[in-house]
């Protein structure tokens, strides 16, 4: 049963008197006390670190005003419906463990590696327990850069190899033996303070990490443009994944991590420039620069089109269920040798055996 202060009628209320056009309801985490629906935050920072990224954001933004003066970026951007395509992977949910940092880092690598390859169907699923439970945080929570710090010394593996669990887990005892072999990684990642550099980075290198603060209200939150109503408090401080924005909506599209229940679907219409939230004026965004996905060989596969061009000396192979890849250069085999490997195999109907990556095709047996 909801606390007794927390009322949804009355949040109701207060959201109207102050002329806000977003709706709260009831759902799962509202019905928590207090203290349990705070657990489905997690995003750790000190009073000092605080001021420290206030300082950090400005500057930064003073540096950006003068790169970005001359470049505008497009009024609305949703990396879930771009030319009809969706590149965002399903919300998922915490559940009451502080481990927001993985689930915003992982839902960003995700996504990235979707709009890195060009292919919004690309099928990934990463860890955010080994994220979480290899790389230092817990269910008391981590800090906003931990993850993204992780991602880039070591990276993560697929779910199936460390499937999440809302409670601590053991790195060592439940991962899978051959980890090593399955992670995912990102090759670096890049601050963005002002609007336009935000929206820049939004829209050129995919979804963004980012912090914010979150006040008792936005448990609530149902639908419209989340703005915080005056009476609220502080319940503490969460990581989110920003999938896009709309200048017409005054707002970022957010992807939070307490399940498709919560929100429209699972995300949120946070509006621009509220200064208590921290998301978008003391914090950055922080966008992926690039995601470096593990080689893994997949079996039985058939060949549905061969390609190759004689004058850049490349080749390709479209494999069912996975799409295209290129036929990697410094394969062991070469180029041609493995293109003609393929060709054989397509023109006798035999399925292959092949080491890839997100993009590349690295070695191949016929059956």
């Amino acid at each position: 049963m909801a606390e007794a202060n927390y009322s949804v009628q009355a949040l109701n209320n207060a959201i109207a008197d102050e002329g806000f056009s977003w709706q709260a309801a009831e759902n799962d985490l509202t019905a928590l006390d207090e203290s349990a629906r705070n657990q489905y935050l997690g995003l750790i920072v000190t009073e000092a670190e605080l001021a420290r990224l206030a300082s950090e954001t400005r500057m930064l933004a003073a540096q950006e005003g003068q790169r970005f003066a001359s470049f505008g970026a497009p009024a609305a951007h949703d990396w879930r419906n771009v030319g009809g395509a969706n590149y965002v992977t399903p919300v998922k949910n915490q559940g009451g463990c502080g481990s927001c940092v993985s689930f915003g880092t992982v839902a960003a690598m995700e996504a990235k590696a979707r709009v890195q390859l060009a292919n919004p169907g690309y099928a990934i699923d990463l860890s955010e327990a080994f994220m979480q439970f290899c790389g230092g945080g817990n269910c008391n929570g981590w800090g906003l850069t931990s993850g993204l710090d992780y991602g880039r010394s070591t990276g993560t593996v697929d779910e199936a190899c460390m499937p999440y669990k809302p409670q601590n887990m053991s790195c060592a005892t439940e991962r899978c033996s051959d980890w090593a072999n399955r992670l995912t990684k990102i090759t670096a990642y890049t601050s963005h303070a002002t609007a336009t550099a935000r929206k820049d980075a939004i829209v050129n290198k995919g979804p963004v990490v980012a912090g914010m603060a979150v006040y008792n209200d936005f448990f609530g939150y149902s639908s419209g443009v989340y703005h915080k109503t005056s009476s609220a408090t502080l319940a503490g401080y969460h990581c989110v994944c920003v999938v896009g924005y709309s200048d017409s909506l005054g707002a970022w599209i957010v992807k939070n991590s307490w399940g498709p229940s919560w929100g429209m679907g699972g995300y949120v219409l946070i509006g621009y420039n509220q200064a208590s939230l921290l998301i978008d004026s003391s914090w950055p965004f922080y966008a992926l620069d690039a995601v470096v996905l593990p080689k893994t060989w997949r079996n039985n596969i058939a060949i549905t089109r061969i390609y190759a061009h004689a004058a850049t000396k490349t080749a390709y192979v479209a494999l069912d269920g996975l799409g295209w890849r290129r036929i990697q250069p410094i394969t062991a085999d070469g180029v041609s040798n493995m293109h003609a490997l393929f060709v054989q195999s397509f023109a006798h109907g035999r399925k292959v055996n092949v080491l890839v990556d997100g993009d590349k095709v690295y070695g191949a047996y016929a059956l």
